[in-house]
């Protein structure tokens, strides 16, 4: 017993060693459950009440150490059919373990331990591995509850023969220090006074494009000419365009007609491949109306095939900071 009062002792002098505010000291008080205890069904006991103390170390958020004695019950067993070899008194362990966190919200927290323990029955000694899993309930920053099952594998000696201890525990967690104190910055913000702007109303003069075609096509064959067009209808959404198709005198009015209308959609889907709204535009054919050439020589008739391209002068405003 006074190895276990020195062990006992030990976790209450490590708090001088740690940083204070990183430490927690608690206890749990449970039932412990023995495996492979009794080969015979008397004399044996192989459950008792259970009880322990832990000092532990948070390295961070999520891993921690713990250092702790355990005192597993008081129990009677036999480790041969005969019943000869036969161990009564009290089972004590020491152990030391990593702790890993699994923080599921503010205030509750999975973890898991895996690590070593020195086992005592009486003369009974064994080094063994334990391993837990448990959960905690923070109340405060300084307490938290505890619930923890515990295994402690094969402690085996001269009588004692691949005993395992099954610990279930319920206890409390005492963290040391005060919960910091968050001192909020104060910024003083800096207001820069600038003058006062002003709206000044201007007018974009009209713009003019024209896509020539071939003979009786309707395939725009060059549509980088469009380019000027477009991205001023991008940058001013108000602004509007008429797209109109013309043809040379080749062929009937009727089909003429019809081949400067498809000659205007083809102008137009140009425009909506690059986000402009059909909304915004105004599309017609004029057949052989308004020619800009005689249509009596090949030259001229080459201009008349074309889409004139018209974004009439719109208003738009701009925002001027004054001086």
């Amino acid at each position: 017993m006074k190895k276990i009062a020195l062990a006992v002792a030990a976790v209450v002098a490590g708090l001088s060693n740690v940083a204070v505010a990183d430490t927690y000291m608690g206890g749990k008080l449970g039932y412990n459950a023995l495996n492979d205890a009794c080969h015979l069904n008397a004399p044996c006991d192989d459950d008792s009440f259970a009880a322990s103390m832990h000092l532990g170390y948070n390295f961070n958020e999520y891993v921690a150490a713990e250092y702790g004695v355990d005192y597993l019950g008081s129990f009677k067993a036999n480790f041969d059919k005969a019943g000869m070899n036969t161990v009564d008194g009290d089972l004590w362990a020491i152990t030391l373990a990593p702790k890993f966190n699994l923080p599921v919200t503010d205030s509750f927290n999975l973890f898991a331990k895996a690590g070593a323990a020195y086992m005592m029955a009486g003369d009974e000694k064994d080094f063994v591995p334990t391993g837990s899993l448990g959960a905690e309930y923070k109340v405060n920053y300084n307490l938290s509850l505890r619930a923890e099952y515990q295994r402690f594998e094969n402690m085996s000696d001269n009588v004692i023969s691949d005993m395992d201890a099954n610990y279930f525990g319920l206890g409390f967690n005492y963290k040391f220090g005060s919960e910091p104190v968050v001192v909020e910055e104060v910024v003083e913000e800096v207001v820069e006074v600038r003058p006062a702007a002003r709206i000044v109303e201007h007018v974009y003069p009209a713009q003019v494009e024209t896509v020539q075609f071939g003979l009786e096509s309707a395939e725009v064959q060059d549509a980088s000419r469009l380019s000027t067009t477009i991205e001023l209808m991008n940058t001013y959404p108000q602004a509007q365009v008429e797209i109109t198709g013309y043809s040379d005198t080749t062929g009937s009015e009727a089909y003429n007609q019809a081949l400067t209308e498809k000659r205007a959609e083809a102008v137009a889907e140009q425009f909506k491949a690059e986000g402009i709204a059909a909304e915004r535009m105004t599309v017609k054919g004029m057949g052989e109306a308004n020619p800009v050439a005689s249509n009596e020589t090949r030259e001229g008739r080459e201009e008349n095939r074309r889409v004139e391209v018209v974004v009439p002068a719109f208003q738009y405003k701009e925002t001027v900071q004054a001086q």
